[in-house]
C-alpha cells in the first residue's frame, strides 16, 4: 500500500475519533468542565487519538527524508507512553477498577516504546523476524495504538466512577497539580 495514503487515512480517522470523543464527553459532568479529575482523564484520552494522527501527519511531510517521520515518531512514542501511564493511574484512582488499568499499562507502555525504538532502531523490524520496511512496522504499531485507543476511551465512558463516600465528614485528597 502507498504509505502517504496509509498515513492519510490514519490521520483523518483519528481527527475523526477525537471529534466523536469530544461529542461523547460535552455532556458528562465527570468528564468535561465541572471535574478536574474526569477533565484530566478526558484529556489523556484524546492524546490517544491526537498522537497517532500528528504522527500520521507528519509522516506524510516528507516520507523520503527519514530524520523527519523517525523524529516524529521517536517523539509520539515517548509522549504515548508518557500519555497511556498516567491515563492508566487516574482511570485507577476514579474507578473501583484494579484489571483495566493494569492492562492500559501492559499494552499500550510497550505498544508506545516500540513506536519509538522502531524510529530510532531501524533494524527493529527485522529483529523481531517481520519483513517490513520501519514506516510500514510504525503503520502496524500505530493500528494497534489506534484500536487500544478506541478501547480506552469506550471503558473511560462506561465504566461507573469510584462512588462517593457516605461519610461527608470524609474528604478526599486533593487531585495533583
Amino acid at each position: 500500500m502507498d504509505q502517504s495514503a496509509f498515513y492519510g487515512v490514519v490521520a483523518a480517522t483519528n481527527f475523526t475519533l477525537l471529534g466523536l470523543w469530544w461529542v461523547a464527553i460535552k455532556d458528562r459532568d465527570d468528564l468535561n468542565g465541572s471535574s478536574g479529575p474526569g477533565r484530566y482523564m478526558a484529556y489523556l484520552v484524546s492524546l490517544q487519538f491526537v498522537i497517532p494522527a500528528a504522527v500520521s501527519l507528519l509522516a506524510q511531510v516528507a516520507p523520503d527524508i527519514a530524520a523527519i517521520w523517525r523524529f516524529a515518531f521517536t517523539v509520539a512514542g515517548v509522549l504515548g507512553a508518557l500519555g497511556v501511564a498516567l491515563l492508566a493511574r487516574q482511570f485507577a484512582r476514579l474507578t473501583d477498577s484494579r484489571i483495566l488499568p493494569w492492562v492500559f499499562g501492559v499494552l499500550g507502555i510497550p505498544l508506545y516504546l516500540a513506536i519509538a525504538l522502531g524510529a530510532v532502531w531501524p533494524g527493529f523490524a527485522d529483529a523481531l523476524g517481520l519483513a517490513l520496511t520501519p514506516i510500514e512496522f510504525e503503520g502496524l504499531l500505530i493500528c494497534l495504538i489506534v484500536i487500544l485507543g478506541v478501547q480506552e476511551a469506550w471503558f473511560v465512558t462506561m465504566t461507573p466512577r469510584r462512588a462517593q463516600s457516605a461519610h461527608p465528614d470524609v474528604v478526599p485528597p486533593p487531585a495533583p497539580r
